[in-house]
């Protein structure tokens, strides 16, 4: 119904050799829906302590607990949910075009609304803001159920997800449009050009920017509350991005439902694919829960997925990935392998080794940068000059690259996830 899906070419990846070390590994747990068919779709914590999520092949919203128990309520064309200001889930009612309120009780009311509600959430103000996909409106309604509407500027932009930013406003993606938009709760509407097609899921990061999937380039988006725009692309090209939330540990979270894989980003654009135990479950929804764990939706797989983050490492940028280097010159990719908290765990006795580039797309943005000599030996080397207490450094020659957004795609000793250092070529 609502899966996003686009065919695609997949480019062959070229070779190279180097690598990361992290250790531990993350750990799912899968909690099967009660009947087959329900297709969960988008998830929220809930003030009680639960998460609550909605099944759109069921008419349902579901509550499942920490240790996994499943409650159900029936309603009609559940889409997207969020924890009302006071003390309430809501969600919309796309195809029956209303905006609903549910009671941790399980009490259901609803309010009549246009232009098949999609994506919804709290606002500073103390009201709940969602957007009309169709009617080109952002809608503002209050806890009483008193809605007012907001034209968009931009015709027929399909605005999908929306979230509370860090400056006051409320953010919002523009998918037709290729555009991400700024309202003030006095309803005064800006808009931000994306250069990759198809914005889709939005959230506020640990770092006071907004974060964003872009579904058909793929990557992940930042914005800043100015406006300014960095996209991250994906290592999977057929990943197409979906929903995103800020993680316990610092870092971004994001569903892959082409992939069948949940994403991991780090405020520096370092990006980390898992892949869900169930083959094909398509996952969309994901949020982070009251127990510290992740939890999202997986809707082909008729299931609620957890995600448990054990001790990892995180890889930090010590370069600029948005800075373009000219085909034929060596980029410097500096790394430093660090915790949750961003400090520094790099040794000269972890092996680093990289496996493969990936080209992502044929646009880069930033200026060029030229660099050093490229590495002989094919290996990161430990550099204890690098940042404040050392790193990692492979000097990646870009000789025979056109043109293009690229990933340094590289493993790590003892896990099976793949990593991926993005740079540019011009």
């Amino acid at each position: 119904m609502h899966k996003l899906r686009r065919n695609r070419l997949l480019e062959l990846a070229l070779l190279v050799v180097a690598a990361v070390v992290c250790p531990a590994q993350i750990t799912f747990t899968e909690y099967p829906l009660p009947i087959s068919g329900s297709y969960p779709f988008d998830i929220i914590a809930g003030p009680d302590g639960n998460l609550w999520f909605t099944e759109i092949h069921r008419n349902t919203i579901g509550r499942i607990t920490t240790a996994g128990v499943i409650t159900e309520f029936s309603v009609p064309s559940p889409l997207l949910i969020t924890a009302g200001p006071d003390g309430n889930l809501w969600f919309t009612q796309y195809s029956q075009q209303k905006i609903g309120r549910i009671t941790p009780a399980g009490v259901i009311t609803e309010f009549s609304a246009s232009g098949y509600p999609f994506g919804i959430a709290a606002g500073p103000d103390g009201n709940l803001w969602f957007t009309e996909r169709y009617g080109n409106k952002i809608g503002r309604i209050t806890t009483a159920g008193v809605i007012t509407e907001f034209p968009i500027p931009t015709s027929s932009s399909e605005p999908f997800d929306i979230t509370a930013g860090p400056d006051g406003n409320m953010w919002f993606t523009e998918g037709a449009a290729n555009k991400i938009g700024r309202i003030t709760t006095a309803g005064v509407i800006t808009e931000f050009l994306v250069p990759s097609p198809y914005p889709y899921g939005i959230t506020a990061g640990p770092d006071g920017n907004l974060w964003f999937t872009v579904v058909f380039a793929p990557s992940i988006g930042r914005i800043t509350t100015a406006g300014v725009i960095t996209e991250f692309p994906v290592p999977t090209l057929s990943s197409l991005p979906n929903e995103i939330t800020a993680g316990p540990d610092g870092n971004l979270w994001f569903t892959e439902p082409g992939a069948n894989r949940i994403g991991r980003i780090t405020t520096g654009g370092i990006i980390t694919e898992f892949s869900i135990p169930t083959a094909g479950s398509y996952p969309t929804g994901i949020t982070t829960g009251p127990d510290g764990n992740l939890w999202f939706a997986e809707g082909e797989g008729n299931k609620i997925g957890k995600v448990s983050i054990g001790t990892l490492y995180n890889v930090c940028s010590l370069y600029d990935p948005t800075k373009a280097a000219k085909s034929g010159s060596t980029i410097p990719i500096k790394l430093q392998l660090c915790d949750g908290t961003g400090n520094n765990l790099s040794s000269a006795s972890i092996t680093v080794h990289a496996v493969s580039i990936t080209q992502t797309s044929s646009s880069i943005s930033g200026p060029v940068e030229d660099s050093g000599n490229a590495n002989p030996d094919n290996d990161f080397r430990f550099d204890s000059t690098l940042g404040a207490t050392g790193g990692y450094i492979f000097n990646l020659s870009t000789k025979g690259l056109t043109t293009g957004t690229y990933n340094l795609n590289f493993t790590v000793t003892g896990d099976s996830a793949v990593y991926a250092a993005p740079f540019q070529v011009k």
